[in-house]
């Protein structure tokens, strides 16, 4: 009777197949936002509507980040510590009511812009807001809270120059864009211990404020939403400000195209870094280099993690990726393998790259990676928080919904030749800078 189930229930999944409906590809489209609006103080507020739900998120970014701030963890600390306490209320009273109102509220710092987000239950909002205005507005910076972050932050400092895969991305940085770069003025110990509760009033005084932030109000939204948001937020003061347009830096590439070191701490594995500086995403070449990007490394069924993975069996995973910093692109491909393999390694990189210099990919792998980066355009622009994340990351880039639309069709349009001379152009191994750090063996560290 087993064996009959079985037959029966094969021959019923084999009729579904026969009667399934015809697969079709997928055309990227956009979803249309409301226009943007303008609060009584003039901050710009856009407004991405999201239906069937009594969450409502507020989210304030404003320009600045580590690419302004005037010296090294000032804007990460003037922003994770924002929640320490105002003139008003003490962080612990601040916490307790956002907390019996369902709310949450969090704070961090990018590259090029800091961010302050609060989400809470739309009934529950007008409770909120004024505490999230004052914590906005009038933070004081706790020394005793300030010193136990400073503390965390130099335990995280000292474990992170203990990992082969953190030292490796410093050194990448530090080789290929100089040390005097924003994007590669990583922090000593020193400077957590130099830093003071005045270098963050001052980083909030200059860079949090209404008149440098853009507002994204996420929720099922109406009039009576805006008009409560507009009577907290609309009604902060904006002080005016000049000089903070973002300036290019200088960058400083080592001559050596390979940089290794060894940590002091035992380590099995090695961690390998190799890229280059490309153009940024506003680039009219910029889809074809995403795209040979994705067949080389950018997602499980690429090349690197086909054969370096999967049939050399030299790491566990190993992926290349963009990081995005004004005016450019820092491409780059990371991983991690025993010492003895890292030459290994590095040669199977390279001879990937000079495989798509040389050879078409065929339709299949071509039609595989844009099926991957479709899928991820449509995961990030058809969910609605998905979609509030995309656009604030976009305007951090200068960019629009508009741009990444027209990325993905014009990707859709890329033959294997694209891909080739894509490949010839940008992705030449021996223009990409190499660092590696090993730990000690196990064995001499007996």
């Amino acid at each position: 009777s087993e064996q009959k189930s079985f037959y029966k229930h094969h021959r019923t999944n084999k009729a579904r197949l026969v009667n399934q409906p015809e697969l079709k590809d997928i055309a990227p489209q956009i979803p249309v936002l409301p226009d943007s609006i303008y609060l009584d103080n003039g901050t710009e507020m856009t407004i991405i509507p999201m239906a069937a739900t009594e969450i409502v998120t507020i989210c304030l970014m404003f320009k600045g980040g580590q690419w302004m701030q005037k010296r090294k963890l000032q804007s990460d600390y003037a922003m994770y510590q924002i929640k320490s306490g105002t003139s008003r209320f003490t962080s612990e009273f601040l916490a307790d009511k956002l907390d019996n109102y369902g709310a949450t509220m969090s704070a961090g710092n990018g590259m090029t812009h800091s961010f302050v987000q609060l989400t809470s239950l739309k009934r529950t909002l007008p409770q909120v807001l004024p505490y999230f205005c004052d914590i906005l507005t009038t933070p004081v910076y706790e020394q005793s809270l300030l010193n136990n972050a400073i503390e965390e932050g130099v335990l995280t400092f000292q474990m992170q120059e203990q990992q082969v895969a953190q030292v490796s991305k410093r050194m990448f940085y530090q080789q290929l864009l100089g040390t005097n770069h924003p994007a590669a003025a990583y922090a000593t110990e020193e400077d957590y211990q130099s830093l003071t509760r005045e270098d963050l009033l001052s980083y909030h005084s200059q860079f949090i404020n209404m008149s440098n932030a853009t507002v994204f109000l996420t929720g099922m939204i109406d009039a009576k939403l805006i008009a409560l948001i507009n009577e907290h937020l609309g009604k902060i003061p904006t002080i005016t400000q000049s000089g903070l347009e973002y300036k290019e830096a200088e960058i400083v590439t080592s001559a050596e195209q390979f940089h290794e070191k060894e940590i002091g701490v035992p380590s099995v594995q090695s961690g390998l870094r190799i890229g280059k500086v490309m153009p940024d995403c506003n680039s009219a070449d910029y889809p074809a280099i995403m795209l040979t990007s994705t067949i080389l490394g950018g997602y499980f069924g690429s090349r690197l993690m086909k054969n370096i993975r999967e049939e050399l069996g030299l790491t566990y995973g190993i992926h290349s990726t963009f990081f995005p910093i004004p005016g450019n692109n820092i491409f780059f491909i990371t991983t991690e393998t025993t010492r003895e393999y890292v030459p290994q390694c590095i040669e199977e990189i390279k001879r990937e790259i000079l495989d798509l210099q040389s050879n078409p990919v065929s339709g299949e792998e071509l039609k595989n990676a844009r099926n991957y980066n479709l899928g991820q355009f449509c995961r990030a622009t058809e969910i609605t928080m998905s979609l509030h994340h995309l656009i604030m990351n976009l305007r951090t880039q200068q960019r629009t919904l508009g741009s990444i639309l027209k990325e993905q069709q014009t990707a859709l349009a890329l033959t294997s030749e694209d891909i080739m001379l894509c490949a010839r152009k940008y992705f030449d191994p021996e223009s990409m800078l190499i660092t590696v750090a090993h730990g000690k063996s196990p064995c001499s560290a007996v």
